[in-house]
């Protein structure tokens, strides 16, 4: 029996086929993609691609959807049929060529994003923070609640670190980018 075959962009191939890249987010892999895309795209228009593409996936059951359908914790993982099947690359000659003559504006343009992400980041880690310590002041108010409050301090203060590291992660990235 023949191996499936199914047309993929270069750029997702690319990172799909990382061994490492396993158990991910839509998030994450739009992040890769635009880290790695040659033409300037939105993060918006990014994320509505990539998951476009993940859905099909997903209903030709290369990739398995894990987690519950309203949950924000959503990851995806390779199947053993994403290892069996022989993948077309579509190669875009035209960001190609674009990746080429704009190099210093495609800089500027991710150092524009970059930035922006980081100002999102900031923000996301200040509210997290914040309602970390509501918790906290519940708590104290409310002792009785004492189990639930607790657990929604932790996911908060998780929720912080996590975004602490975005952090750091984005201003190694600007700073190196400066450069």
């Amino acid at each position: 029996m023949s191996k499936p075959s199914i047309k993929i962009n270069a750029q997702l191939y690319s990172i799909l086929q990382d061994e490492n890249f396993d158990n991910f987010s839509v998030t994450r892999l739009r992040d890769a993609y635009l880290a790695m895309s040659s033409t300037i795209e939105e993060p918006i228009e990014a994320r509505k691609y990539v998951y476009r593409q993940i859905h099909r996936l997903v209903k030709k059951g290369l990739l398995l959807k894990k987690g519950t359908k309203n949950s924000k914790r959503i990851v995806y993982q390779k199947s053993e049929l994403f290892f069996e099947t022989k993948f077309i690359v579509q190669n875009t000659t035209a960001a190609t060529a674009n990746q080429n003559t704009s190099a210093p504006s495609t800089t500027n343009h991710a150092i524009r994003q970059l930035e922006e992400r980081l100002k999102e980041s900031e923000v996301d880690l200040l509210t997290s923070i914040g309602e970390s310590e509501e918790y906290m002041r519940l708590y104290q108010s409310f002792p009785e609640m004492k189990a639930h409050l607790e657990s929604q301090y932790l996911q908060a203060r998780e929720r912080s670190s996590k975004l602490l590291g975005q952090i750091k992660a984005i201003k190694s990235v600007l700073s190196h980018q400066r450069k």
